[in-house]
């Protein structure tokens, strides 16, 4: 069994969403493949349906092309996706976006179990919705969903909180947010979370089952 798995999560390091889809493939006990999209060059969909309608794959020619295949060819799939703004982020939209190319006369990829993980700092369910109402116009079977919500705002990297009045940490703590010091503990880690440690357990035993 083939299990391929996609994280959206942030260019230049291994975040939580990054981690977690690693953990699930890793414990699935089947030959796995992460992708970390921040990594590759590529766009949301172009509507050149002339061209993915006959192999119904999407053959728009990026840094995605071959993946698609992948898709199409795998046993189960893994997609995860930090939450920028309550919405899975453009990295994620734009890479499931391509999916209309499976979309013609039938639904090649229809039935196939996909797990999906959100991670963000504060709210996920919007996020999670939107994830869930996108896939199913593939009918795809999502076996699972893992959450992560960390409550780290970007503020704890950009360096300027104690300036800000727009950022996630004020809306958090309101005025308290300019006399706090980041210290590298406030960086909740899901390894950390039982919750968030059951859930991938819970998505790799699924994996595993479904042979």
């Amino acid at each position: 069994m083939k299990v391929i798995g996609f994280s959206a999560g942030a260019v230049g390091r291994e975040g939580n969403v990054d981690r977690m889809v690693k953990a699930i493939l890793n414990k699935s006990g089947q030959e796995t493949e992460f992708v970390k999209l921040a990594g590759l060059s590529y766009s949301g969909c172009k509507g050149c349906v002339h061209l993915c309608a006959r192999p119904q794959v999407c053959m728009l020619k990026d840094d995605l092309l071959p993946y698609y295949r992948k898709i199409k060819e795998a046993d189960a799939v893994v997609v995860g996706a930090p939450v920028y703004f309550d919405s899975i982020n453009t990295m994620a939209t734009s890479f499931v976006e391509r999916f209309f190319g499976y979309r013609h006369v039938s639904i090649p990829i229809a039935g196939k179990p996909f797990v999906l993980v959100v991670g963000g700092g504060m709210m996920l369910d919007a996020s999670e919705k939107q994830f869930q109402r996108m896939l199913r116009n593939f009918e795809v079977n999502v076996i699972d969903v893992v959450r992560f919500q960390s409550r780290v705002p970007p503020c704890f990297k950009c360096g300027r909180h104690k300036e800000c009045k727009i950022g996630g940490l004020y809306q958090m703590l309101g005025d308290a947010a300019h006399e706090l010091t980041i210290t590298p503990e406030m960086f909740n880690q899901w390894e950390n979370d039982a919750d968030a440690v059951a859930a991938v357990e819970k998505a790799a035993e699924r994996l595993r089952n479904n042979k």
